[in-house]
């Protein structure tokens, strides 16, 4: 029992930007004041000088001027006496003392950084951006909770435009707040008092408070430095690879100054600090080795020592050789099963001669690929995102495609002209993302990829207004009447009716970023499909003649975000739009697809497998070795042995088939590599059968028959069966005539180098 003159008090933090409340205040903050050195300032939204009149809001390049200024001996009387003469009638002017020799202007330190308030409840990771290299004017934070010994994140905000004043020394920024947590204290008032270079660096108080100007929170935060965000970056390397160093820039023609550039300095111009972990190996695979996207996974998982699936401020980067998918292929970010954007690699096959246009694309590569890590998108595919933004083709940006390169109005496009006016960096709307984004859309591990830049649901494409662009784009699924668990595949075939340039036929596959796939489901929502794999590559074009078809077919089944798609018995809506080279979206019609529920007992148990996560994503890669996919791999096996007359048996065969076909490098913890290698007889006795099966009406769509026994021939060929690889292209070939496949689907069976 309380002492009966003691108070009883009892405090509740309702949520990090509320003050502390009494129980007996009536909801009203305790301590309403305002940080010390903001006593006298006006109102939230507003500063001011009490001594003189209010300091008019400055520019960037004022501000610098006006911090530039200070510190200097004149600068000091005239702030002394200002202080000590407030509230005074003003009597006659004193001269301003001269000093004997002049003083020279002293360099402020820079106020934008990085800065943490102390450990306990809330917790505030505080970035300024104001001043300094490219200043956005923005605020930004991440609250974490500490319980016991844990600690958690709570949310993130965001001050888009603050205005940045200075104030008896302060430097005081405000500016209203997008929070993650509903809140009515929005407004943020940041004040940094200056200091030289020669002083240590000043800790920063956040006020907070609401639009009416009821006081908040306040938290005094202490520098950590002038990176916004710190991640650390691990790098492995293929054995025969020599992997980036450093470029200058000035060794080609550039729109920037003359600079030498890693990857990590690459970052740090846009505020973040990238650590170099030291843990840097040499993966020895064999010679002519080659990658595929099951085995960079499992090499991710396995060697990446940092890997976890948590989100975390940690990637990996692969400098490897070759991928099975071509020269074309520059680099991938492949991680985009579970918790996501956690490694990429880049393919030195093309690029490793040591020339400057050689060391530029290698730096080029490593930049682009950590920025899919990060969450960003290609400049001319923000209209893919969740929910889209404006496409920027004319970005010059590390997210940009040189070749994609298009300002408009008429001025020079393409790589040469991107490259010429290239500065080496992001753009605005990219660094405010890296430095400001939420935690969970910019850290890896966190969001999905492509998800992030606003709250609102994603919709169909609309059509357009007009289109002149003499492209086709039309879509159909395979098979036509799934039932509940059987992979779904799209079929897009774009029409050529104006003889132009376009992108070949397998950079059609939405793995590659340039056709976009939205499906809506029959519970209500849309998916914008986002492969678990995004692949990119040199984007080549060709020259269509008019009439001409271009085919893929691609498993939609799976999402990186949303995982299985297609869950629920009901009908799904399913729109394409594919982005050409001049910049035209072409948007397909939209197709229909009822995916019926299960007729009987052996249609639920075989469901049941087809719809576990790991099935599809070990449907996306065709197959895997790694131990994260086992499970998924064990119920393809009992699909595929115990359900064997089952008509959804044939995918099951087509996976276990093409994984068994082709080799499968497994990275051990110590660094060291094993490869097993193809298995063309367990492959003989899985795809055969799914193609046989597939001659007529069922069974696989005939694009990915027609793929799946080229890709069977090349493992013959490989394996010195040239004999056996002719006789199934051969057979490939009737195949295609007596299914009336368009021409481009032959360039699937082209021979190789092996062959």
């Amino acid at each position: 029992m309380p002492h009966p003159r003691e108070e009883l008090i009892t405090v509740t933090v309702v949520e990090p930007n509320a003050a502390p409340l009494t129980a007996d205040d009536g909801g009203v903050p305790r301590d309403a004041g305002l940080p010390t050195e903001d006593a006298a300032a006006a109102p939230p939204g507003h500063v001011a000088d009490p001594g003189s009149a209010g300091i008019p809001e400055l520019s960037a390049d004022g501000f610098e001027a006006h911090a530039g200024r200070m510190g200097t001996a004149v600068e000091d009387w005239l702030a002394d006496h200002t202080a000590s003469e407030a509230g005074r009638p003003i009597g006659p002017i004193t001269p301003i003392p001269i000093p004997d020799r002049p003083v020279l202007p002293i360099r402020m330190r820079q106020a934008s950084g990085r800065y943490r308030s102390p450990a306990g409840g809330f917790q505030l990771e505080l970035r300024v951006d104001v001043d300094g290299r490219r200043p956005l004017r923005k605020l930004s934070g991440d609250y974490v909770t500490a319980s016991g010994a844990t600690t958690s994140y709570f949310g993130s905000w965001t001050v888009d435009a603050a205005t940045v004043s200075v104030v008896n020394g302060n430097l005081v920024a405000v500016g209203t707040a997008r929070c993650t947590w509903p809140t009515t204290y929005t407004v943020a008032r940041v004040t940094v008092p200056r200091r030289t270079i020669f002083q240590p660096a000043a800790p920063a108080t956040i006020q907070w408070s609401t639009p009416s100007g009821a006081v908040g929170g306040t938290y005094v935060c202490a520098p950590e430095g002038t990176a916004m965000r710190v991640v650390e970056l691990e790098e492995d390397i293929e054995a025969g690879v020599t992997p980036f160093a450093a470029y200058d820039t000035g060794s080609l023609p550039s729109g920037g100054p003359a600079r030498t550039l890693t990857a990590a300095t690459a970052y740090g111009e846009a505020g973040i600090q990238v650590l170099d972990t030291g843990g840097r190996n040499t993966l020895a695979t064999p010679a002519g080795h080659i990658w595929n996207n099951a085995s960079l996974h499992g090499a991710m998982t396995a060697h990446f020592s940092r890997w976890q699936e948590r989100a975390q401020f940690k990637v990996w980067l692969l400098h490897a050789q070759r991928h099975e998918l071509g020269t074309g292929l520059r680099g991938i970010m492949f991680d985009q099963q579970g918790l996501q954007r956690q490694g990429c690699a880049s393919f030195y096959q093309v690029i490793q001669a040591g020339t400057p246009q050689n060391l530029r694309e290698q730096l080029y590569v490593a930049v682009h690929e950590l920025g899919h890590c990060f969450n960003l998108f290609h400049s001319f595919h923000k209209n893919f995102m969740t929910p889209p933004l404006p496409n920027r083709p004319g970005s010059l940006s590390w997210m940009n495609y040189p070749q994609n390169y298009n300002p408009g109005t008429g001025a020079p496009s393409g790589a040469a002209a991107f490259w010429g006016a290239f500065p080496f960096q992001f753009d605005d709307l990219e660094l405010a993302h890296l430095r400001h984004g939420f935690r969970d859309n910019v850290i890896m591990g966190g969001t999905p990829f492509g998800t992030g830049a606003a709250l609102e649901m994603p919709v169909q494409p609309s059509d357009p207004v007009t289109d002149t662009s003499g492209l086709r784009l039309a879509v159909r699924t395979s098979p036509a009447r799934p039932v509940l668990g059987t992979p779904v595949v799209l079929e897009l075939e774009l029409t050529v009716d104006r003889g132009q340039l376009v992108h070949p036929a397998e950079l059609l596959h939405p793995k590659y970023g340039l056709v976009q796939v939205t499906i809506s489901r029959p519970r209500g929502d849309t998916v914008v499909h986002r492969p678990p794999v995004l692949h990119c590559a040199d984007p080549q074009l060709v020259a269509a003649r008019p009439g001409q078809v271009l085919p893929v077919s691609a498993y939609i089944g799976y999402d990186a975000a949303a995982g299985q798609v297609f869950e629920d018995p009901g009908t799904y809506r399913i729109r394409a739009s594919y982005t050409a080279p001049d910049g035209s979206v072409v948007v397909s019609d939209s197709t229909m697809v009822r995916v019926w529920g299960a007729g009987g007992a052996e249609d639920g148990a075989v469901a049941e497998l087809l719809l576990g996560d790991e099935v599809g994503m070990a449907m996306t890669l065709l197959g895997s070795d790694a131990p994260a996919l086992a499970t998924g791999m064990a119920a393809l096996e009992e699909i595929a042995e115990e359900h064997a007359e089952h008509p959804d048996a044939v995918y099951a065969r087509l996976a276990l088939g093409v994984n068994a076909a082709r080799p499968f490098t497994a990275v051990r913890d110590d660094g060291s590599v094993s490869v097993r290698e193809r298995d063309l007889d367990r492959a003989d006795s899985l795809l055969r059968p799914a193609i046989d099966a597939s001659r007529g009406a069922g069974g696989l769509d005939d694009l990915t028959l027609v793929q799946v026994m080229g890709y069977l021939a090349r493992s013959h060929a490989a394996e010195g069966d040239r004999h056996g690889a002719r006789d199934l292209r051969g057979d490939a070939a009737r195949i295609a005539e007596e299914k009336q496949l368009p021409g481009a689907a032959l360039g699937m069976l082209a021979t190789d180098e092996e062959d």
